[in-house]
């Protein structure tokens, strides 16, 4: 069951074999039973009932039965900072139990998520207006060219609104538009559209382009993604 909300994404359900990849969210990971077990770079293999994963960290799933939930929050919002700071310095840990407790509660996702907000206090962290701008720019038109069209308009270099991304997104800014045409593919892959039409309405090229994007960012194909989609789980999809 895949859910999406404001800011972040949801996935919840058995876990299938994923290759070493990396993307540009925050990564919540828990088990509804048991353990869950997570292969990071440098070797380092992760244990526990709930884990936080920081944006940019290669990594890997093993296949599993058990129901999992992944939950991905994007950089730029307030809640992504506060997780990663939970585990700070290191990149990769277990969560405390403020955020384990609320992930393995059997509330709603959309409730889970509003209860960390809550948890985890008001929201601190403020980006420059200038980046907030393109980004609502650039998340809205995925067409080549968006980079360069949102800086002009802001009378800012490429090169410096890129330098301002990747200083408050802890991204690149690139990284972060193709997440955001991720999503819109994978909202059209959860409401049930085929393959062909989830690319169209990510703004990839082609199926090819998705399916090598979606490969480099969350370790498997868009069919193999798509094989956890029921019909049924359209309610869930916000």
């Amino acid at each position: 069951m895949f859910v999406f909300g404001d800011g972040w994404a949801a996935y919840e359900g058995p876990c299938a074999a994923h290759d070493s990849h990396a993307h540009v969210a925050v990564q919540l990971t828990a088990a509804r039973s048991g353990l869950v077990h997570l292969a990071a770079d440098r070797g380092r293999e992760l244990w526990g009932e709930a884990l936080i994963l920081a944006p940019r960290v290669r990594h890997r799933m093993p296949a599993s039965a058990d129901v999992v939930l992944l939950v991905y929050v994007e950089t730029h919002t307030p809640l992504a900072s506060k997780l990663v700071a939970l585990i700070a310095p290191d990149d990769a840990g277990p969560a405390p139990p403020i955020v384990r407790d609320r992930l393995l509660s059997n509330e709603p996702t959309d409730q889970i998520m509003r209860g960390l907000k809550a948890d985890l206090g008001e929201a601190t962290r403020v980006l420059d207006p200038r980046l907030e701008w393109a980004l609502l720019r650039a998340s809205q038109s995925p067409a080549p060219g968006t980079i360069a069209r949102a800086a002009s308009a802001l009378d800012l270099s490429t090169a410096r609104l890129r330098a301002l991304a990747q200083s408050q997104l802890s991204a690149p800014l690139s990284q972060w538009l193709l997440w955001r045409k991720l999503e819109r593919s994978g909202r059209a892959l959860a409401a049930g559209a085929p393959l062909s039409e989830a690319a169209l309405a990510g703004g990839f090229a082609d199926q090819a382009h998705l399916n090598r994007t979606m490969k480099r960012m969350f370790g498997v194909t868009p069919f193999e993604a798509a094989q956890v989609v029921r019909p049924s789980d359209k309610r869930s999809v916000q």
